[in-house]
């Protein structure tokens, strides 16, 4: 018995996901039109310190068995995050850049994330119906704390930085309880987690004939 790797709910929610972020960013340049340009080259650098992140635990991976590519992936995984964050604090340190800005450059993102959350928990039936009310619940609590943080209701970066960051936190584990309940398998155990990863990054779980998770990598 195999599990398919795609499913069409999972195709619908990626093009429901996909319609929200082309339609958002489209009013967020209209109305934040400073955040808009500056976030053409945050999110980005953003993505290199993510992408730098994969290529490391892509080294760990023990399917890779090559030490001069291991170390490659390293070396590329410790640079592009590094770089990144060295980018990313110069130009958030400068002076034309406010609190609200670093903020709503954050919210901005949760709120695509907290859309996702509630989307893949209506639609895709493929997963656990407890992680997916689970990620619905997260999702809106996700959406209100970055609309407050997003439009500045509380005048108070400290607050709106640690409700963003726990949120995204949230997100993350509950994420992926909802992406390992595919599989019959739970978060508390620390190897699912890594497997929860690999998932994000380049990387596909199936089921094999004999019932065993296999990781494949999409070449």
């Amino acid at each position: 018995m195999s599990l398919e790797v795609i499913n069409k709910n999972k195709i619908r929610a990626d093009d429901y996901i996909s319609i929200f972020l082309v339609i958002l960013y489209l009013i967020f340049a209209v109305f934040f039109l400073m955040e808009a340009i500056l976030s053409m080259i945050i999110y980005p650098f953003a993505s290199l310190a993510i992408w730098g992140v994969l290529k490391i635990i892509g080294a760990f991976n023990k399917r890779n068995t090559e030490n001069y590519g291991k170390l490659n992936k390293l070396l590329f995984g410790i640079i592009s995050i590094v770089s990144s964050i060295l980018f990313l604090y110069f130009l958030l340190n400068q002076p034309n850049i406010t609190p609200h800005i670093i903020i709503s450059l954050i919210a901005f993102p949760m709120i695509i994330v907290a859309f996702a959350g509630i989307i893949k928990g209506m639609i895709i039936d493929i997963y656990s119906l407890k992680y997916r009310v689970m990620n619905i619940i997260i999702g809106i609590i996700t959406l209100v704390f970055s609309l407050i943080g997003f439009f500045y209701l509380v005048d108070n970066f400290l607050f709106n930085l640690i409700t963003i960051s726990l949120t995204l936190l949230v997100n993350i584990i509950s994420r992926a309880a909802l992406y390992l309940s595919e599989f019959g398998l739970s978060i508390m155990h620390f190897k699912n987690f890594k497997l929860f990863l690999y998932i994000i990054s380049d990387y596909i779980l199936y089921i094999d004939m004999n019932g065993d998770i296999i990781l494949s990598k999409i070449e």
